[in-house]
């Protein structure tokens, strides 16, 4: 687990409305407090999180990482949690041939490193 990281791959524990206790850490799609956030949420907002709901139904931890589908309508839908031009620039890299782990990198899903070689 990467400890703050919400499945949509923001890392709560820098997010200043936690930093000033109005919001609380999402956890990943496989961890239980994503499941008490969903809850929070729809009590508090009548509405979830759809990046959150999806990634908890498909049991998938982190969407850039764990996700074929990856970046999936709910993120290119906006208008959070990352920009459009962000998210193009992960379909074009990703469409790339030739991308290989970065030296150092365990190789494990859910761990940053893929460069091109």
């Amino acid at each position: 687990m990467a400890e703050g990281t919400g499945a949509c791959g923001i890392n709560c524990l820098v997010c200043g409305l936690f930093r000033q206790g109005k919001c609380g850490l999402c956890g990943s799609g496989t961890e239980p407090q994503a499941q008490a956030k969903l809850a929070a949420q729809l009590k508090l907002l009548g509405n979830t999180c759809p990046i959150l709901s999806c990634a908890v139904e498909r049991g998938i931890p982190y969407c850039s990482a764990d996700c074929d589908l990856y970046p999936c309508r709910h993120f290119l839908s906006g208008p959070y949690p990352l920009s459009e031009s962000y998210l193009r620039m992960q379909l074009r890299r990703r469409s790339q041939p030739g991308l290989k782990p970065a030296p150092g990198w365990g190789g494990k899903k859910g761990e940053p490193g893929m460069v091109r070689h």
